[in-house]
């Protein structure tokens, strides 16, 4: 602070920090983004089935994995996921009576779920909105072992990885070492500086 020519101090001037950005220590922090990448297994006394989401929004149990039936899972908040299928790019949602469809667009009170760890190693899905779980048994059965549709198994993909999109550059099979290029790279690398007309 300095004094003014009568005796009172100014205001202190606003100082300007140059401090640099320290990124948040907790190691738990880096998950926040996480997508995991994962197949939904249910079953019962009687039978096993994926949770698919098909192109037009149906949800559904299929008997083995397919590409509606991976499904990927963001955390949104501690404890709470979106489950999107990765085949159909539809959202999961639920509404007030329990009733399972796929959607384009994300609706919170619809579309995100609290994630429920079993001890059995399964996890239930609720709604963190209406609380009624994700459920793949049929709504009209009175089966008192329906309710075990509601455990879920994550399980990784079994299904053969897509082939590289057909404009890919393929890698040469053999090297030149007699070539300026032994590697084959010159006519894969494009730079528009090289390219300038004059």
């Amino acid at each position: 602070m300095s004094l003014c020519k009568d005796g009172f101090a100014s205001p202190p001037s606003i100082l300007k920090s140059l401090s640099l950005y320290i990124p948040p220590s907790n190691p738990l922090l880096a998950f926040g983004s996480q997508v995991r990448e994962t197949h939904l297994y249910t079953d019962n006394h009687r039978r096993g089935m994926y949770l698919q989401i098909s192109l037009d929004g149906k949800v559904s149990g299929s008997d083995r994995q397919t590409q509606y039936s991976e499904l990927q899972l963001k955390s949104v908040q501690s404890g709470e996921v979106v489950i999107v299928g990765r085949g159909s790019s539809l959202f999961l949602c639920t509404d007030s009576g329990g009733s399972l469809r796929g959607q384009s667009h994300y609706s919170a009170a619809d579309c995100t779920f609290r994630e429920l760890l079993l001890a059995d190693g399964y996890t239930r899905f609720v709604s963190s909105h209406y609380g009624l779980p994700v459920s793949l048994a049929p709504k009209h059965s009175q089966d008192p072992h329906a309710v075990a549709f509601t455990r879920f198994l994550p399980l990784r993909s079994t299904l053969p990885e897509a082939p590289p999109p057909t404009g890919a550059p393929s890698r040469p099979h053999s090297v030149n070492l007699d070539s300026h290029d032994p590697l084959g790279m010159e006519t894969a690398v494009f730079s528009p500086q090289i390219f300038i007309q004059k």
